[in-house]
């Protein structure tokens, strides 16, 4: 029922161009007593932040059972989630269009973004720790929050130029996701900083002898 109100929900907006006042309206286009609604939702605006944030836990929620995804290394683990995320996304890119026509900076903090940054966070920082854990990424504790915000900047990069691309198959879109979750894990990764780190411990470790 959770999936049907939301997918409802998007049809009224794109229908009457804006969305339901109260949630009286939309039970009446759901033809369902406003009782019910509130066993799901507790108000529009969760309804609202479930378009996007169910389509990602779908997407989080297969791979999680996938066996081959689980060995994949961390870049070509978010190269998928990134791509199946913009897929999933595909046959409600009419809503999304006309919900963030006001989205001018993709790093802006828009509404209806906030909570999909929280679903995505919630996915990515285990997949963070288990690839620090097995020595893919350094062990950074003081910018592991860092790491997580970095990749959760990137999709809403990914988002927003998706949202402007008009190319065949949004074929310029998939360039952006191989070459924007490449740079972002060049800065995840081990980078010149720690090469630096490195080279002063064997430094130190060279005067103590």
């Amino acid at each position: 029922m959770k999936n049907q109100i939301v997918s409802e929900y998007v049809k009224y907006c794109l229908k009457e161009g804006h969305a339901p006042a109260n949630v009286y309206q939309l039970c009446e286009h759901l033809n369902m007593e406003e009782n019910e609604f509130y066993h799901h939702f507790g108000s529009l605006e969760k309804v609202e932040e479930s378009v996007l944030v169910m389509r990602w836990m779908s997407v989080a929620d297969k791979f999680a059972q996938d066996d081959q995804f689980a060995a994949y290394g961390l870049t070509e683990k978010m190269l998928t989630l990134h791509f199946a995320f913009i897929e999933s996304l595909r046959d409600i890119r009419s809503y999304l269009l006309w919900k963030f026509k006001d989205w001018k900076n993709p790093m802006d903090q828009v509404k209806g973004l906030m909570a999909l940054r929280e679903a995505f966070q919630s996915t990515v920082k285990p997949l963070l720790d288990m690839a620090s854990n097995q020595g893919e990424i350094p062990d950074r504790k003081v910018v592991s929050k860092l790491n997580v915000e970095a990749l959760g900047m990137n999709l809403a990069f990914v988002m927003h130029f998706w949202l402007k691309d008009d190319s065949a198959d949004f074929e310029r879109t998939d360039a952006c996701i191989e070459k924007s979750v490449q740079l972002t894990m060049d800065f995840v990764g081990r980078n010149a900083v720690d090469k630096l780190f490195d080279f002063g411990k064997f430094l130190i470790q060279g005067f103590q002898r």
